[in-house]
């Protein structure tokens, strides 16, 4: 039985990543640094690794953590003014899934405030029970820490839960952790488009989700 949904918070429970490319390219000028050939270069990898390189390769006078936090909070300033919504679908499976006592929570490679912050804005976080985030364990997505982190948060074991990822490094983290992976498919961009060879199932609508956590429900039941 499914005891728990594990959400991935960037582009899952909210289409921020639109947002993190602004606040990552406001504190590239504001250090004097080329946007267009540096900013590309965090795609797919976490804040502090990302900053980290930058901090070493132009010279910088900050830690890579410093740089993170800064840019977190242009991040957080940015997203309490755009108007952010939840993704389509996402309250009503909720909904669904508080009905069916299952266990919402967040596995996040973006650091706790920021996350809270969200959650907070969209208002969402009476649904959420626990908030695994990379700043709390000692390795990012595609590492499993917050998988495994969150797995304890909520009392679930990896086979009594599921993921929802919209990234493949999300998706390998989950599957590290050993918990099959709902890959959330909607970037019409190609350039952006995901493999998602390691997901156990792919939705385009949040929906979707609840008549997985029923089929799966039903035939472990029926074990």
């Amino acid at each position: 039985m499914i005891k728990a949904v594990i959400f991935d918070m960037d582009g899952v429970i909210a289409d921020t990543e639109p947002l993190h490319e602004l606040a990552r390219n406001k504190l590239l000028a504001e250090l004097g640094l080329d946007v267009e050939t540096i900013s590309p270069t965090a795609i797919g990898r976490s804040k502090r690794a990302f900053w980290g390189e930058v901090a070493q390769t132009y010279g910088l006078a900050y830690s890579a953590d410093a740089l993170t936090v800064w840019e977190f909070d242009l991040l957080m300033k940015i997203a309490g003014e755009s108007g952010l919504q939840p993704s389509p679908g996402l309250c009503e499976l909720l909904n669904f899934l508080q009905s069916q006592q299952v266990k919402a929570a967040v596995a996040s490679s973006s650091d706790r405030n920021y996350v809270e912050y969200i959650l907070k804005l969209i208002h969402l976080e009476k649904y959420f029970c626990a908030v695994s985030s990379g700043d709390e364990v000692a390795k990012a997505k595609p590492a499993p820490d917050v998988y495994t982190r969150a797995l304890k948060m909520c009392g679930a074991r990896a086979d009594e839960a599921l993921a929802v990822e919209d990234s493949d490094t999300g998706a390998k983290a989950a599957y590290a952790a050993g918990i099959p992976c709902i890959a959330y498919d909607v970037v019409t961009n190609e350039k952006l488009k995901q493999k998602f060879d390691l997901c156990s199932y792919r939705v385009k609508d949040m929906r979707d989700i609840e008549k997985i956590v029923r089929g799966v429900n039903r035939n472990r039941y029926a074990i």
